[in-house]
């Protein structure tokens, strides 16, 4: 009966996206993800899963005329031209939560990795280096200060493992009220107090037109001499990464760690890639196992809804459903 309808995937699925939605139309894993291409699939296209950071345009969606619903495979769908699909009346769902665990103890992995510096410790060891035991500084968690830049759902849950190692918790946040900040353990604080206080940084905000470019040059140079800063949320966060090899050089951050970038994948001839202080991985912290079943499962399903005529749990534009009434 769908024979001629497809779902069109931007990137690798598990098993539940075929299970939950090959039953309204094949689904094709797209070979390349540029806007030309994925244009040259929208015939016959009723859903669209959009992977890692491939953008979902206005051009995109408006080519799209058998197109009924978008899936994003995260808990941000800034990727999504939301206004043209909103426009469309064409529902966004997205997975909220699903990687909230994850990525928060990838956000303390990583902390951590720096903190003890595992990397160089890792190279001179296997160098057979072993008086670096006696040169090397390594760092406590314990009573030092944690800056976390966003307390949505990732942010309290680093909070809350944060506190397992007896750190101050800082916390800026906007749109958080101060009791929500309370339950997961962190003070709220401004922005700038957070930055000159804080001995580990962690990125948990959205990007929105609000926070992009948020940690630029000036706010830098406002930050606890050698603090330690990690990005797990949004590359697009950072002004660029010129800012934070800076920022590395004059010694004002001691160590970075990577799993998301301004462009994705970054262009490795940057010199921050040269530097031993830096930790990097390709945006994966937030795809374990469990969160990626979780993701897939949640994404799927709110499709499914979507192309049955009812409405998701998880929607980012419920607006478009005012005006097109579920049967």
């Amino acid at each position: 009966m769908h024979n001629n309808r497809r779902i069109v995937v931007t990137g690798m699925i598990l098993p539940i996206v075929e299970e939950v939605l090959g039953p309204f139309g094949r689904i094709e894993i797209a070979l390349q993800t540029d806007e030309e291409s994925l244009i040259g699939m929208m015939k016959g296209t009723v859903g669209v899963i959009a992977r890692g950071m491939t953008k979902i345009s206005a051009r995109l969606i408006a080519s799209g005329t058998d197109l009924r619903v978008i899936g994003r495979t995260g808990a941000g769908y800034d990727t999504v031209d939301l206004e043209a699909a909103t426009t469309r009346g064409i529902p966004v769902v997205y997975a909220p939560g699903a990687g909230t665990r994850a990525v928060a103890e990838g956000t303390l992995s990583m902390i951590l990795a720096l903190a003890k510096r595992l990397q160089d410790l890792d190279r001179k060891t296997r160098r057979g280096e072993w008086s670096v035991r006696e040169t090397l500084a390594i760092s406590d968690l314990e009573g030092a200060s944690l800056g976390i830049i966003g307390l949505g759902r990732i942010g309290c849950e680093v909070a809350c493992l944060a506190k397992a190692f007896h750190m101050r918790i800082l916390g800026y946040d906007p749109l958080i009220a101060k009791d929500i900040a309370e339950q997961a353990g962190a003070e709220l604080v401004d922005f700038d107090v957070l930055l000159k206080e804080s001995d580990f940084i962690s990125l948990n905000a959205p990007l929105n037109q609000q926070t992009r470019g948020m940690i630029n040059r000036q706010r830098l140079s406002q930050v606890k001499r050698g603090a330690v800063l990690v990005n797990l949320a949004r590359g697009g966060l950072l002004e660029s990464l010129d800012v934070l090899d800076e920022a590395l050089e004059s010694g004002q951050l001691s160590a970075v760690g990577l799993d998301v970038f301004p462009e994705e994948p970054p262009d490795l001839s940057h010199p921050i890639f040269q530097r031993p202080n830096v930790l990097c991985t390709p945006h994966i912290m937030g795809l374990t196992a469990k969160a990626a079943q979780a993701t897939f499962a949640m994404v799927s399903r709110g499709m499914a809804d979507v192309l049955e005529n009812r409405i998701p749990q998880n929607v980012a534009n419920p607006e478009v459903f005012r005006t097109i009434p579920s049967k």
